[in-house]
């Protein structure tokens, strides 16, 4: 009786436990509400505006729900499940342009969004502060690795959207034959593409700082590396860095060169400030890393198509296989350079003797042929050597 009471009491307890976490689980409904305000001086009150509210939940994935501003740009969400392990913005189109913000629907604040008019000029654009590094050197392939880092600003109350062609896109230059492209930006919503020389950002900038962050491997020949760049959007300071004794680097800046220690490692530096738009720099890398006959044997070998690494590994054993027996023929028919015939003469029947001659004494000193057999075989070749007539 007492086991099955403590029992009962046990399954009681686990019930309610079990309804408690479920309980605790269940995801609550929230109201999302707030407000889109032109930032623009004189701008239209953004009134008929679709907003979104996005959520991303671990598991799940995404979802989204959509709205309607007033004619006084508020707007509201009047029931959102809000669930654990899940993120939520809000976002909106005004004029082309693209404006986020993250919100936390459980702590009922009013989310407040600013936009702004469009324009479709890139004057607004201007670069705040932009730095170079070149980060690497491999002379296995012969390329510089470079990063290029720039802050982007916008300075007015209007967001530079572009205009429908592809040279109306925010456009950065790279040297020639550049590759291995990876670029990164913190503008909402932007996507990049590969043009010609570069590449261009897809993307509105709206008033603020924004940063730009791309780095990509350039090749160079014969130790030297030169290439111009255009600054479009100019920069208000210029910084040109590489660690000591990682690469010998001269710009056309015309400003000095300063060591500075960084973590523990000197770097050589260059700052210049004001750069206008549209300047060209020259850049000119010299003394860079040639490759060594091993890592330039080793590099061909592991750029080659697999379908010929077996063939020309067979090749590569037959030749190390051949020369090593060559030498042997030498070594045993005790050729010399100084031999006026050389190493291979021809096959004319006296050559042929004295070679046959030189393999018995060759096999007699290393034990292969016994003292009786060779001086049989040694009486009968000289016996047929001093019976060929002496040339001239």
């Amino acid at each position: 009786m007492r086991k099955i009471l403590t029992l009962g009491v046990s399954l009681f307890i686990g019930v309610i436990l079990s309804q408690s976490y479920l309980l605790a689980s269940e995801p609550e409904n929230y109201r999302v509400n707030g407000k889109i305000k032109n930032g623009t001086s004189n701008g239209e009150v953004p009134a008929g505006l679709s907003v979104a509210l996005h959520s991303e939940h671990l598991e799940k994935g995404a979802g989204m729900f959509h709205t309607f501003t007033e004619a006084d740009g508020s707007f509201e969400f009047p029931s959102i499940e809000v669930e654990e392990d899940t993120l939520y913005g809000v976002s909106v189109i005004h004029q082309g342009a693209t404006y986020t913000q993250n919100v936390n629907p459980s702590d009922g604040a009013s989310v407040e969004i600013e936009v702004f008019d469009a324009v479709d000029s890139d004057d607004v654009v201007a670069g705040f502060n932009a730095s170079v590094l070149f980060t690497n050197v491999d002379p296995m392939t012969r390329r510089v690795s470079i990063m290029e880092m720039i802050t982007l600003i916008n300075e007015s109350r209007l967001t530079y959207v572009p205009a429908g062609g592809p040279m109306d896109l925010l456009r950065f230059g790279l040297p020639a034959g550049s590759d291995q492209l990876i670029v990164d930006t913190n503008i909402p919503g932007a996507d990049w593409i590969q043009v010609d020389r570069g590449f261009a950002l897809i993307a509105s900038v709206p008033p603020g700082k924004h940063e730009v962050m791309y780095v990509y491997s350039v090749p160079y020949e014969n130790s030297f590396l030169e290439y111009e760049k255009t600054w479009r959007y100019g920069t208000g300071s210029l910084r040109v860095v590489s660690e000591e004794d990682l690469v010998d680097f001269q710009t056309d800046l015309g400003v000095d060169y300063q060591s500075v220690e960084i973590g523990g490692i000197d770097y050589r530096v260059q700052e210049a400030p004001d750069i206008q738009r549209g300047l060209k720099t020259m850049f000119r890398l010299t003394d860079l890393p040639a490759p060594t006959f091993r890592q330039s044997l080793s590099q061909g070998y592991n750029s080659m198509r697999y379908e010929f690494v077996g063939p020309v590994s067979l090749a590569i054993l037959l030749s190390v296989g051949g020369l090593y027996g060559t030498w042997r023929v030498v070594q045993i028919r005790r050729r010399s350079l100084v031999d006026r015939r050389g190493w291979f003469p021809g096959s004319d029947e006296r050559q042929v003797i004295e070679d046959m001659i030189s393999e018995l004494d060759y096999l007699l000193e290393e034990g292969s042929l016994g003292i009786d057999e060779h001086r049989r075989r040694s009486e009968i070749l000289n016996r047929r050597l001093l019976a060929i007539p002496v040339e001239g």
